[in-house]
């Protein structure tokens, strides 16, 4: 789901926050905090026009926007959405989320511990909730930060207002200059499992569901506690042990893969043409972290880190940990890749199909597999480590050498290097192609 941060803006200042780096990013003077309706419009089309049917939307404190309540009724002309939200805006946007259908607006709550809060504080969460317990589409998240989490609160909550969905979510490990926000160590999660155990258990007893929001590693789990997690559907492997990017997108137009990793990548949206585009691109340079550095040294002997199972974690323990390393990953470029000689990595088994289409599949050592795409099909075979990119190409496109001569030859070229290019980048974040040591 794209996060659309509409303000930078917050009433509340928790320990734990995911967003720190970035709202001190945006405390700069000249920073745009809020953004404009034109920037809202751009994005809509933009996502809509990528088939986006569903969008969060978030801050900071999204409902403290001077023009929140245009935005949310611009938005809604286009595409569902969530709202995620600490619960403490003005009671007097109710009447107007009243005319809503919950079919199209839903509510995802993050609220602490009363203990934290002012009483004239907590009196309005309450009023919010009241007016919540009437609606469906209603989810409650508890954040664990804590060796010993606090979340009796929570149960009192969905006691009183019979909510029946709860997220829960470990803070993300997020630094900002020479500070942090308050969270777990990998090495403590596996002390806090018998807490989601605990959670989960209590939440049955209200007939509540939960689902985890974050990458875990596998390791921090009992086998028995995992296989039960997991038929309950509190967590899915395929999103709970390898995350996959969540793109927000800030008050000033820029992009980046997520708030555990804001500081890596960032972009404009100006920068891409659409949202696969955009997805595609943070896929791939999550790769350059994903199962290359891990927070705990017995991930590198793992079997499920080492088939690309579990990445250990949030992927900012990850940069945490190259960061320690004195390593700074950079994307290899379309020039890097062209001049680069690559071969085939060992290990690999061909398997060829002929229905419902010519089609290739390569199973790697590690056991997993990926379908080569037809543009590269017949090229692999020249990638044998004594030849650059460039000279396959030149061997496989007539006009390649003389790109520099013909206006039209050189636009063919670049036709094809934009074809081409990509699938061989995909193929070497796969493992299937490796360069030559």
């Amino acid at each position: 789901m794209v996060n659309l941060l509409i303000t930078m803006r917050c009433d509340r200042s928790c320990s734990f926050c995911f967003a720190k780096e970035k709202r001190n990013a945006y405390s700069a003077h000249d920073a745009i905090t809020d953004m404009s309706l034109e920037d809202v419009e751009k994005i809509l089309l933009f996502l809509s026009r990528g088939g986006c049917n569903v969008i969060q939307i978030a801050g900071g404190e999204p409902t403290l926007h001077p023009k929140f309540k245009e935005i949310l009724t611009l938005t809604l002309e286009r595409m569902r959405v969530n709202i995620l939200s600490n619960c403490m805006w003005d009671p007097k946007l109710n009447e107007f989320f009243n005319g809503i259908s919950p079919t199209y607006l839903g509510f995802l709550l993050n609220v602490d511990h009363p203990k934290v809060y002012k009483s004239q504080d907590w009196n309005r969460i309450q009023e919010n909730l009241e007016f919540l317990s009437k609606r469906e589409n209603v989810t409650l998240s508890f954040n664990i930060f804590e060796k010993k989490p606090e979340f009796q609160y929570i149960f009192d909550i969905i006691a009183k207002y019979q909510f029946k969905n709860l997220r829960l979510s470990f803070s993300m490990p997020v630094n900002y200059g020479k500070n942090t926000n308050t969270r777990l160590n990998i090495s403590e999660y596996k002390s806090a499992s018998s807490s989601i155990m605990e959670f989960v258990k209590t939440a049955e007893l209200f007939g509540a569901n939960v689902g985890m929001d974050n990458a875990l590693p596998i390791c921090m789990f009992k086998s028995d506690d995992l296989l039960e997690l997991i038929l309950k559907k509190v967590i899915l492997p395929e999103r709970n042990f390898v995350c996959y990017p969540a793109i927000d997108i800030g008050p000033d137009l820029s992009v980046w893969r997520c708030f555990g990793t804001s500081k890596l990548f960032n972009q404009k949206l100006d920068d891409f043409n659409s949202l696969d585009q955009m997805v595609e691109y943070y896929q791939r340079v999550s790769r350059l972290y994903q199962f290359k550095f891990f927070p705990m040294k017995e991930c590198y002997d793992c079997i499920y880190a080492k088939t690309e199972k579990c990445q250990g974690g949030c992927m900012g323990f990850a940069e945490t940990e190259s960061e320690k390393l004195g390593v700074c990953p950079k994307e290899t470029t379309d020039q890097e890749i062209l001049q680069t000689k690559l071969k085939l990595s060992a290990g690999l088994i061909f398997q060829n199909y002929h229905y419902p289409q010519e089609s290739t599949v390569v199973k790697l050592e590690n056991g997993n597999t990926i379908e080569i795409p037809l543009a590269i099909n017949n090229l692999l075979p020249l990638f044998d480590g004594n030849q650059t990119t460039r000279e396959i190409l030149s061997e496989t496109m007539p006009n390649f050498d003389e790109a520099d001569k013909d206006g039209l030859n050189r636009l063919i070229v670049e036709i094809a290097i934009q074809q081409k290019i990509p699938v061989i980048r995909q193929l070497l974040d796969s493992r299937v192609l490796s360069k030559k040591a």
